[in-house]
């Protein structure tokens, strides 16, 4: 059955940078990720840029601009094309040596682009507005204070390792002061970065225009309109009309586009290995999946390859933990995930009291099929193939004797059934934060993605490792914590790393000095527009 439905378908950071980071002082000559001196422009060419992507770049955080695709807003510590934290609007930091306090010096001569200036007390504004809006986020923070015109001080009440690495994170990106109101709520996204907001049709477009003042240097290019087009065959289509001039950000342009891109001599893909690892989850709450032995079989049953081949055509990467390769050191250097054993799937079912009692093909138990509700958000369908990954799934379970029914709804029906429990399995990517923070959100009892993806695991065990890994500050100490972790999480399956994506954007060969970046930052300062 499973190779009828693939012929089918062939037709259709590391935490010792952290430590490094913590002890020494950051030199202040670093740009922005990216800024280099760029080529004398051709000011004959117009510089302006149009952008596709598959999602509303004014969405997300709630800032009315997404912080990495259009560097509107900007974050005290920037991200290198390794991952690696450096300076952005703050210079350098250090730890106290008990771990409990922080010293954040910062860019002088910054403004944001209303006027107001960038200092200490912009920026104790913005992170008491940010430990209030995300609790636990920055750790357990006490006291946040400004100890100059451009240094910062952060107190916690216990140490928060990853704290440098939520600094980095987009939604803790620098707003001005003035456009938030008494309960925290943005108005506009007012930042530092080297282009400002001109305007914002939501679920249409948002248009850019360059900011001279930008601490960086300025732009080459004069506006920049990023278009949201949600489907990804119209989205290729206007490239290949010229009716915009670039395809970005992480599900950009699907697998299956690169030839036809590749075949156009006025086109070029540009790939890069990103940081987006994709996760099936399992609702561990509710029967069948409630049963160890079921998710373990359905793990058994799944072959990843054949999703890399068949649905990504090559553009991913086996993972064989649920820590990415972009956080490669944290890995387990075992492969945890047992996958392609569905001699192994069988057993554990038959061992579980599921049997093919009719021979339809279908196990049941208590006179119930073992039936999955696989739920897929539409939005997502539109940026990375789900459905025919979906359907690969359903037939290699099918193999082992579970039904899989496949539904596509819009996204907040999406979530909403999915924080109800009344799916079994989904899908979906998560670029994450820190190490540390991918596993609590994705495996503690409070986890974000535990709640909101329906998956409910509750292990007080994993709990209190993850709650000790977010304390610890030494590195080997933090590393086995993480490990011990991560072999749980594969023995008992609340989640199954799917893949780890290969980046893929696509851009008209007269776009200069684009520079694909892992976290989707797109380097907009640098770019420019070539004469014919």
């Amino acid at each position: 059955m499973f190779k009828k439905i693939i012929a089918t378908i062939l037709c259709v950071l590391t935490f010792t940078a952290f430590l490094s980071g913590c002890s020494a002082p950051q030199e202040e000559t670093q740009m922005p990720p990216g800024t280099e001196p760029g080529p004398e422009r051709e000011t004959q060419v117009p510089q302006q840029v149009v952008a596709g992507l598959g999602r509303d770049p004014g969405e997300m955080y709630g800032y009315g601009a997404h912080p990495p695709l259009t560097r509107i807003l900007e974050p005290l510590i920037f991200q290198d094309l390794e991952l690696g934290l450096k300076p952005g609007l703050a210079v350098k930091w250090e730890a106290a040596e008990d771990g409990l306090s922080w010293k954040l010096y910062l860019r002088e001569g910054v403004k944001f682009h209303d006027g107001t200036p960038f200092n200490a007390g912009a920026v104790v504004h913005n992170l008491e507005r940010l430990v209030n809006a995300f609790p636990g986020r920055f750790g357990a923070v006490e006291k946040i204070e400004a100890a100059g015109e451009y240094v910062v001080e952060v107190a916690h009440s216990e140490p928060y390792a990853p704290f440098l690495y939520s600094l980095a994170w987009a939604g803790a990106s620098m707003i001005s002061p003035e456009v938030v109101d008494e309960e925290g709520n943005v108005a506009e996204p007012i930042g530092t970065g080297p282009f400002m907001r001109e305007s914002w049709t939501p679920g249409e477009e948002l248009v850019m225009v360059k900011n001279e003042d930008y601490w960086g240097g300025t732009p080459h290019l004069d506006k920049v309109t990023l278009k949201y087009i949600p489907d990804p065959t119209t989205r290729l289509m206007a490239l290949e009309a010229g009716e915009i001039d670039m395809i970005i950000d992480t599900g950009g342009v699907l697998p299956e586009q690169v030839p036809t891109l590749q075949q156009n001599e006025h086109l070029e893909v540009l790939t890069i290995e990103g940081a987006t690892p994709h996760y099936m989850t399992l609702n561990t709450q509710k029967a069948p999946l409630n049963d160890v032995r079921v998710r373990q079989a359905v793990m058994h049953a799944i072959d990843p390859e054949s999703i890399i081949v068949y649905a990504l055509e090559g553009f991913g990467r086996t993972m064989t933990s649920v820590i990415p390769y972009s956080e490669k050191t944290w890995m387990h250097p075992e492969a945890l995930y047992n996958f392609n054993n569905p001699e192994k799937a069988k057993e554990l079912l038959q061992t579980a009291g599921w049997e093919d009692k009719n021979g339809d093909g279908i196990r049941e138990k208590d006179g119930q099929e073992c039936r999955l509700k696989f739920l897929l958000s539409s939005a997502l369908v539109g940026r990375w193939p789900y459905q025919t990954i979906a359907e690969v799934v359903q037939a290699q379970l099918a193999d082992v004797g579970i039904a899989v029914n496949i539904e596509v709804v819009e996204s907040g029906l999406w979530n909403e059934t999915l924080v109800k429990g009344d799916a079994d399995l989904s899908i979906r990517p998560w670029a994450g934060i820190s190490p540390q923070s991918r596993l609590h959100e994705w495996l503690h009892s409070e986890g974000e993605n535990t709640l909101a993806m329906g998956i409910f695991y509750n292990n007080p065990q994993v709990d209190r490792l993850i709650e000790e890994l977010l304390r610890t500050t030494a590195d080997n100490e933090a590393k086995a914590l993480s490990l011990q972790i991560q072999e749980i999480a594969a023995e008992e399956v609340p989640i199954i790393p799917m893949y780890d994506e290969i980046l893929i954007n696509a851009i008209n060969k007269k776009i200069k000095g684009y520079v694909l970046h892992p976290w989707f930052n797109v380097n907009w300062e640098d770019i420019y527009v070539e004469g014919n």
